[in-house]
């Protein structure tokens, strides 16, 4: 089989002469890279997917706008997706009415553009294609934009205000992601859209207000994709299992991340309950195997996982998150041959 139709199988729930992997979203930090090239003499990212042999190759946004400098003096390193309501003054942090909301200036979307997705394929023609149209979630812009404690207040004590919010945030996305689509159709096979909805315990905002306050618009930006010939691979971190319902209800295609080592989401159960009905990508711990555990344990997690997916397939290999610097390289190499010889 090829990358693409290997993918594409597991899409279907189908046998495949392998199992499907991939290096998580194609991110490679600094301190992998360096790992291959004293390791293994590569030079670059290409060289380091191309030595993995990962199935997928990913395509991003262009962005025309002006430059986006930190929101604040003095932020501490990696202040960036902190959304701490102290950590600086929230963009709309004082915003008390569905006025405020709406009087407040949005980005123009046409900043943003798709690339000639055409000569992607051409280049690229053996492989899954996915394209992600850029980190502009509904939840996670509206803890940037107030604060995530503020958020979650106003959820509660003026939900017309976050109404307000989502809407427009929505409507701001769906330009960007109509045109995306539009580029991408008959030459990316998935399109990646992306939130965060969950802590390693529980959904931030619980299930219910999840449904009232996101699930609709992200309805709505699933089926612009999907009305595209696209498949819809969602990412969110953490516990999400009592949204994994709705997300296939919607029609979500596949979960990334695959965070197993958060509540209620082991495979075993996952397989169990939502094998056959949507794709779950990740799986391979970051937090403590990745960086702690050995070559053995890796092998060992990757064979789990392939195990609790063997009678109803959809199981999609990778690293579970990506960009830690203490991750060890061999082990994402173990990752890679486990399943590659699986």
């Amino acid at each position: 089989m090829t990358h693409r139709e290997r993918v594409l199988s597991t899409f279907r729930f189908e046998p495949t002469d392998r199992p499907a992997y991939d290096l998580m979203e194609q991110q490679i930090w600094l301190e992998l890279l360096a790992f291959f090239q004293r390791e293994h003499g590569l030079k670059d990212g290409w060289e380091v997917l191309e030595f993995l042999d990962t199935d997928f190759r990913w395509g991003w946004l262009q962005y025309s706008g002006p430059a986006q400098a930190p929101p604040a003096e003095g932020l501490p390193d990696g202040w960036g997706g902190t959304y701490a309501d102290t950590l600086y003054e929230r963009r709309l942090a004082r915003a008390g009415t569905v006025a405020d909301v709406e009087a407040h200036p949005w980005p123009d979307p046409a900043w943003w553009s798709p690339p000639d997705l055409g000569a992607f394929r051409e280049q690229w023609p053996d492989h899954a294609l996915a394209i992600a149209p850029g980190w502009m979630p509904l939840f996670c812009s509206a803890c940037d934009a107030f604060g995530m404690e503020n958020t979650l207040v106003k959820m509660a004590l003026q939900p017309e205000v976050i109404e307000a919010f989502v809407r427009r945030q929505h409507a701001f996305y769906m330009d960007i992601l109509t045109r995306t689509v539009q580029a991408a159709q008959g030459h990316c096979d998935i399109c990646w859209l992306g939130d965060d909805y969950a802590s390693q315990d529980a959904l931030i905002m619980g299930p219910e207000r999840w449904r009232r306050f996101i699930k609709p618009y992200l309805a709505e930006q699933v089926q612009v994709v999907r009305d595209h010939g696209l498949l819809v691979l969602l990412h969110s971190c953490g516990a999400i299992r009592a949204i994994i319902p709705d997300l296939i209800e919607i029609g979500v295609n596949g979960l990334l991340v695959f965070q197993t080592s958060a509540a209620d989401m082991d495979p075993e159960s996952i397989a169990r309950e939502f094998g056959g009905r949507i794709v779950f990508y990740g799986g391979i711990d970051c937090q403590q195997l990745l960086t702690f555990g050995s070559v053995a344990d890796v092998q060992n997690e990757v064979r789990r996982n392939l195990s609790a997916f063997r009678d109803c397939g959809g199981y999609i290999v990778a690293n579970s998150h990506h960009g830690i610097a203490n991750i060890r390289g061999e082990n994402i190499l173990a990752m890679c041959e486990a399943a590659r010889t699986a």
